[in-house]
C-alpha cells in the first residue's frame, strides 16, 4: 500500500487544519485566481477543502478531489454544496474533468512515484489550459536549510518530523508522529524532490508550452533558499 493512502488520518489532518491560518488561504487564492479568467477551478488534491471552499465564496465553480476520506467528509460538512469527490489523483484520467484552472496545492506534489507524479501532469495538462502546483520540496528550497527535526502544535495536535534525505533516490523521508491526548499516530511520509528545473521539464513535456516560477504568492522570483516554489504552467 502507498503511504499516502492511510496517512491522512483525523490526527494529521486536524494538525494541518490548525496550522494553517485563513489569511494564509486567502492570499493564495489572490495568487491563483490571477492566471485564468475562467471561472471552472480542479482542486487536486483538495485535502480538507480551504482553497475550494474560498474559491466557490468568491463565485467559482470548484470541484474538490482528495483520497483522504476523512478529509472529504470534513469539506463536505463544511460546504455541502460544492463537488466533492474520493479519488486518487492517479485515476484523474477517469473522472473527466474540464476546467479553466487546476490547482495542485498543499505541498502535495512529489508524493507520487516519478512515472505517476509525469501522468499527474499530463492529466492536468488535458483538463486544464493553466496549472498553478505549490511545491515546497523543491531541491532549491529544501536542501540548503533541511531541519533535522521539527516540533509543532495545531488543531489540538502535537506534531513531531524528523527529516532524513536519501541522496541514492533523491527523496524527503519524513517520520511523523502525531499526538492527540492517549492517541498516537506514527507515520514515514515518502516526497520526491526536483529541481525547478527538472520540474519545468516534466510540465513542458506534459503538454505545457511555458512555466513561470515564483517565491511565493507575492510574485517575486524562485531561487536559492525560497520558502516554496509555485509553477505556473500554461498550455
Amino acid at each position: 500500500m502507498t503511504w499516502y493512502t492511510s496517512f491522512f488520518t483525523d490526527l494529521a489532518n486536524g494538525f494541518w487544519r490548525g496550522a494553517v491560518q485563513p489569511a494564509h488561504t486567502s492570499a493564495e487564492i489572490d495568487f491563483v485566481t490571477g492566471f485564468s479568467s475562467g471561472r471552472r477551478v480542479l482542486d487536486a488534491p483538495c485535502g480538507s477543502g480551504r482553497h475550494s471552499i474560498e474559491l466557490a465564496r468568491r463565485g467559482y465553480a470548484v470541484t474538490g478531489l482528495d483520497i483522504s476520506a476523512e478529509a472529504i467528509a470534513f469539506a463536505r460538512s463544511s460546504a455541502p454544496s460544492l463537488d466533492w469527490r474520493l479519488g486518487d489523483v492517479t485515476t484523474l484520467g477517469s473522472f473527466g474533468f474540464t476546467a479553466d484552472l487546476a490547482l495542485c496545492m498543499g505541498n502535495s506534489f512529489g508524493y507520487l512515484s516519478h512515472a505517476d507524479s509525469e501522468r499527474f501532469l499530463a492529466d492536468m495538462a488535458a483538463i486544464a489550459p493553466v496549472l498553478v502546483l505549490d511545491y515546497g520540496c523543491a531541491a532549491e528550497s529544501l536542501l540548503p536549510s533541511l531541519p533535522g527535526s521539527i516540533r509543532m502544535s495545531a488543531g489540538g495536535v502535537d506534531m513531531v518530523a524528523v527529516n532524513s534525505y536519501d541522496v541514492a533516490s533523491g527523496r524527503l523521508l519524513i517520520d511523523f508522529t502525531f499526538t492527540s491526548g492517549s492517541r498516537v499516530q506514527r507515520s514515514v511520509c515518502e516526497q520526491h524532490v526536483y529541481t525547478a528545473g527538472e520540474l519545468s521539464r516534466m510540465l513542458l513535456s506534459a503538454g505545457f508550452s511555458s512555466v513561470s516560477l515564483y517565491g511565493d504568492v507575492d510574485g517575486s522570483a524562485f531561487s536559492i533558499g525560497s520558502r516554496r516554489l509555485l509553477a505556473v504552467a500554461r498550455r
